[in-house]
């Protein structure tokens, strides 16, 4: 779980808790830290390409909600920042996962297992 997240109903397992983990409405954190462990180091723009590969809602992610989150990782000390002014064109604020980072997307995976789960029994009864 990340530091400074509690689990709202008192979940004792030491296995990750959604409720500690952020949007599960669109995935937007977990997306987001898989995009960065596949494109490596990559600026706003690269990140929202690759997570709206993954979008799980016809909406897709917004640009808006990928730099917030990118913001709320830094601080957490799950990405890191540069800036990268190379090249033509406005300097790029260029991202990539830090080791925390890595263990927080192991922790969604095993958050992300659970609800697979779950949702494989709510699907036995709609069917």
């Amino acid at each position: 779980m990340p530091p400074g997240k509690r689990c709202r109903h008192g979940n004792g397992s030491k296995r990750a808790c959604s409720c500690a983990m952020g949007n599960l409405y669109r995935f937007t954190e977990p997306i987001i830290l898989v995009s960065l462990a596949r494109l490596g180091t990559a600026h706003g723009y690269q990140i929202l390409q690759e997570a709206n590969k993954m979008a799980v809602t016809h909406a897709g992610l917004d640009v808006g909600a990928i730099y917030r989150t990118l913001h709320l990782f830094e601080e957490k000390g799950l990405v890191q920042s540069e800036w990268d002014t190379e090249g033509s064109g406005p300097a790029k604020r260029v991202y990539a996962l830090t080791s925390d980072g890595y263990t927080h997307l192991g922790q969604w995976t095993a958050v992300l297992e659970d609800f697979m789960t779950a949702l494989g029994k709510v699907l036995v009864y709609c069917r």
